[in-house]
């Protein structure tokens, strides 16, 4: 059994579609998501209806739930928020495409093939991130020996013994991790969306398509997981984002040349 597990594609449909053909070209089972389908893109009812159609397991992030109406969208974000706009936009797409009832059936955890998955940790499944502090703690909790979580857009891996506490082992991209001993928790990272940066968001989204857009591919026989990269063109969504308002509350506080560069191309 060979998965292809991804969270946070985040309406960058062009990213999903890059993991979902690599996910076919490799020739897996399963396609696995982790939730934050929604918020900051351009393609919400795209990236909807993509896992709705081929995802065995589909779980809701928080910036879904504020989608659905089941969290408070301000706790995301302020209302002028280039992100508050964008679930704004997701709500209204979902609605007239049929698909927000759905989204509002999807839970944040769910446990399939014996590995246990959440959008966010094992101690809070939707708003609490996973780091080198707290995943002692998050790896307790867990009782499966593989776990699943996505929510920070960083892709990392944890193992505890059972003679000592976790440790976070080094994630290489194309070059499998044997899931030997002990319990592990991993994060794919992102599909659609960069890490937290300093840099203007999007020159780090250019850099985030450029590198790649993260998948892992789990293999529950050996078993094994090997991080994924598969790049895409990022100009296109930056365009339609854009286009539907999503990128002028955006700061641009380097004012350097990819900025400019990116500037000059969603204009036209």
């Amino acid at each position: 059994m060979r998965v292809c597990v991804f969270a946070d594609p985040h309406a960058h449909a062009d990213a999903l579609r890059a993991v979902m053909r690599a996910a076919v070209d490799a020739d897996v089972q399963e396609l696995w998501c982790l939730g934050d389908l929604v918020g900051s893109g351009p393609d919400p009812a795209e990236v909807v209806a993509m896992v709705r159609a081929y995802c065995t397991v589909a779980l809701v992030g928080n910036h879904d739930y504020s989608v659905t109406g089941a969290v408070d969208p301000t706790v995301i974000g302020p209302p002028s928020a280039s992100h508050h706009r964008s679930l704004e936009l997701a709500r209204a797409a979902l609605e007239e495409s049929g698909d927000l009832d759905w989204l509002r059936s999807r839970k944040p955890a769910a446990r399939r093939h014996g590995v246990q998955c959440w959008h966010a940790s094992p101690r809070n499944p939707v708003s609490e991130f996973v780091s080198d502090a707290n995943a002692e703690a998050c790896l307790q909790r867990q009782r499966a020996r593989i776990g699943l979580v996505g929510h920070s857009h960083v892709a990392a891996a944890w193992r505890r013994n059972p003679d000592g506490p976790a440790e976070r082992i080094a994630v290489r991209v194309d070059r499998p991790l044997e899931l030997g001993n002990g319990r592990w928790l991993l994060n794919p990272g992102a599909v659609g969306a960069p890490a937290p940066s300093t840099a203007d968001w999007r020159d780090a989204l250019v850099a985030h398509a450029i590198h790649g857009a993260w998948w892992l591919e789990l293999n529950l026989d050996a078993p094994t997981a090997t991080w994924r990269r598969v790049p895409y063109d990022p100009l296109p969504a930056l365009r339609r984002s854009d286009a539907a308002g999503l990128l002028r509350h955006l700061a641009r506080p380097h004012g350097d040349a990819t900025s400019s560069v990116v500037d000059q191309t969603t204009r036209h």
